[in-house]
This record gives structure tokens, sequence and C-alpha cells, in this order.
């Protein structure tokens, strides 16, 4: 493994633990979670740079499903992701509150809105490289995953996780807060902080292997197409 892809991959995983820790906003209070919410676009910055080659060839292989979902959640991404740090800096009360912006509760709420967006289309986004993932992680680790035992092991753990991801959508109330809906119901740091940010994590894990295993059932789809005898 080359040394500046581990490097790339670290940054990157760096990355979504900013983003996970953003949310805890309550918990860290607004200087924090504009000081995380910066050092996170930085290195969003940096993935850009590292992955600059993919801008010239968005525009190429929109005939192939595969590359048309990657692309299509990638782009998705990029713009919430521009629309995350617009409204970042209009609601800024301390990393870029010398731009004096008129702020509002609209536009608190257009951010937190956004803010979930970029969590669940990031997660999609991860998903979209994790089988690539987990062999970088495999190889670092020397731990073989071909065999059957560890194989049905991760599985059945990954099966858990995305679980408890689906049953956190609901306790984390994200529906109300992507339909805009102001609600009066706010965690409670001081007794289930952990909680708070393995629940966030569960919602990226069902995200990523959502998008995972469609793309196996597809590979499996495109090959049972493919097989002698099998005919439109």
């Amino acid at each position: 493994m080359k040394p500046l892809f581990l490097f790339r991959l670290i940054l990157d995983l760096l990355t979504v633990s900013l983003l996970l820790a953003a949310f805890a906003y309550d918990w860290f209070g607004n200087a924090a979670h504009e000081i995380i919410g910066t050092l996170m676009f930085v290195l969003l910055i940096s993935h850009n740079i590292f992955n600059r080659r993919w801008y010239g060839v968005v525009a190429n292989g929109w005939q192939e499903p595969r590359s048309v979902f990657s692309k299509t959640i990638t782009l998705c991404l990029l713009v919430m992701m521009v629309g995350l740090l617009a409204t970042s800096v209009i609601i800024s009360q301390t990393v870029f509150d010398f731009l004096a912006l008129r702020s509002s509760f609209t536009a608190r709420q257009i951010h937190a809105l956004i803010a979930y967006l970029v969590l669940l289309i990031a997660a999609l986004h991860l998903g979209l490289q994790w089988s690539m993932i987990m062999r970088v992680i495999g190889q670092a680790l020397q731990v073989e995953t071909n065999t059957r035992i560890p194989t049905a092991t991760l599985r059945g753990l990954a099966f858990l996780i995305a679980l408890y991801g689906f049953q956190s959508l609901f306790v984390i109330d994200i529906g109300p807060k992507l339909r805009l809906e102001t609600t009066f119901s706010f965690w409670d740091f001081e007794a289930a902080a952990v909680e708070f940010i393995l629940r966030h994590a569960a919602i990226i894990a069902l995200c990523v292997m959502i998008v995972h295993y469609s793309l196996r059932l597809l590979s499996f789809y495109r090959r049972y197409r493919r097989a002698p005898g099998i005919t439109e």
C-alpha cells in the first residue's frame, strides 16, 4: 500500500469524524462547532485536490448504470457541501463573524437541513468506496476476509449495525429536520453523549450498507444477464 494513499484515506476518515462531531452542537458549543466545521472544509478542499482528475471525466460514462449512480451521488454531495458552506458563513458567530452578515432563524433551519442531507449523501458516497476501504484495512491489519467464518461474522455485525442505524433515524428525528419542522426534542448530552455519536455513526453505516449491497446486487444481475442462455 502506498503511503500517500493511506494518508488520503486517513484524511477522509478524519473528515467523516469531524462531520459527526459537528452534529454535537449543544455539547461542544458554537465556537467549537464552527472550528470543527472549518477544519472539515479544509480537509474537503484537500480531498478535492487529491481527486481533481474526477472533474475531467465527470462528463463521460453516463451510459453505465453504476457510473450514473456514482456520479449523481458525488455531484449531489458537491452541491450540498457548497450549500452547507454558504449557510455556515451566513450564520457564523465566531469564525466568519467579521463579515457581519445578517443571520436568521430560517437560515439556521436551512443549515440544519443541509447538514443532515450532507450526512446521508456523504454516507452514500462512502458506500461507493466501501469494498476498496475494507480491502485496504484488511491489508493494513493483515486480516484474511475471504474465508467463510470471518465473512459471515462481519456481515452479521453489519446487519445489526444497519438495524441500529434504521432505528436511529427515528430516535434522532431526522424526518422532521428534513421537512424543516420545528421540534422541541433536544438530546440530553449529559446522560447520553456517546449514544448520540454512535447513533449518527450507525446511520452512516446503514447508508453505506445500502449502497454497498445494492452495487453487489447490480453486479450479480449483470453477470446473470451475460450468462450463456440468458436472452432479453
